[in-house]
């Protein structure tokens, strides 16, 4: 999931309100395991986003056939 979360800090300067690119700053967590990833480190997966080690777990390994 992504939050857009407030990171203001007080640098002094006129402040420029909603403009700010400090007061919509984006993190993006993982739905399964709440960890914060990276942008672009979050993937669609059965209906949420998540992380590649939280898609791994669910995921069955590949594993090859006695034959």
């Amino acid at each position: 999931m992504v939050k857009y979360e407030n990171e203001c800090v007080s640098c002094g300067l006129p402040c420029l309100g909603s403009g700010c690119p400090n007061r919509h700053v984006a993190h993006f967590y993982c739905d399964k395991c709440k960890s914060e990833v990276g942008e672009g480190e979050l993937y669609e997966f059965a209906g949420d986003e998540m992380c590649l080690e939280c898609i791994k777990a669910i995921l069955p390994v590949v594993k090859a056939h006695d034959y």
